[in-house]
């Protein structure tokens, strides 16, 4: 396994705000493990935890981030609620055919993910992050 080929966090990730870059540090790492998981063979094993750490985290994190963002007064607040809660529903359907004994590609797993990392990390919390940062 080459280091250089996992996901890893990287600066432009960050919104510049230490406790939402934590947490995204943290959906990283779940990213880091499923990809570890895969290469080791245990792909499959590991996705139960993962998607009952994910559902925790969606939970946690996504109240954290948009209490910050109502706080701030955010005008994109329900837009960001609105892609926030069809990723909640995403991992809660994910978890629910694992439950029913459905089989989950690694792939696929891997790729939501993924696509959690970039269109909303890397997107749309960045739009928050340059309205947020320009507020002084």
């Amino acid at each position: 396994m080459n280091d250089d080929s996992l996901v890893a966090w990287k600066p432009q990730y960050s919104v510049n705000i230490e406790a939402i870059d934590r947490q995204h540090q943290g959906l990283v790492d779940l990213i880091r493990q499923l990809q570890e998981a895969m290469w080791e063979g245990r792909g499959q094993a590991f996705q139960r935890t993962l998607l009952d750490r994910l559902v925790d985290y969606t939970q946690v994190h996504f109240a954290f981030e948009e209490k910050l963002l109502q706080e701030r007064a955010y005008e994109s607040l329900a837009e960001h609620v609105e892609q926030h809660r069809m990723l909640t529903s995403q991992v809660r359907d994910l978890q629910q055919r694992m439950h029913e004994g459905k089989v989950i590609s690694n792939a696929s797993m891997m790729l939501f993910l993924r696509h959690w990392l970039i269109d909303h990390i890397l997107e749309q919390d960045q739009k928050y992050a340059r309205a947020l940062n320009s507020v002084t």
